[in-house]
């Protein structure tokens, strides 16, 4: 048997955690049910949060470590190619009121 967060695990037993609530726990978050797409910002080291789990797991959306889905390559192209397909069929507009930045600026993607 082992003590865990306070709590008594028998010895063989099975723990199941909620992988959907480590990207809402307040602890690691701030304001975590707010819809804040800069959390996500950056690449490599700069990167807010880093979905392999390899700095630390913030959230799991492929799981980590040595498990992750063997599809998270596949998965991230596909969502680019989504988000740009919507960006190409659907007209775009800003919201009233709200000055949107177009300035271009030099980056490699």
């Amino acid at each position: 048997d082992a003590e865990l967060g306070g709590y008594k695990v028998p010895k063989k037993g099975t723990i199941n955690f909620n992988v959907a609530e480590i990207g809402r726990d307040p602890a690691v978050w701030e304001e975590p049910m707010e819809f804040k797409p800069e959390r996500f910002v950056g690449e490599g080291e700069e990167a807010a949060v880093d979905i392999t789990g390899s700095r630390g797991i913030k959230m799991m959306p492929f799981g980590a470590g040595r498990r992750i889905c063997p599809g998270i390559g596949l998965a991230m192209l596909h969502l680019e190619y989504y988000v740009a397909n919507m960006v190409k069929e659907f007209e775009w507009k800003e919201v009233e009121g709200e000055e949107v930045d177009l300035t271009e600026k030099m980056e490699f993607t």
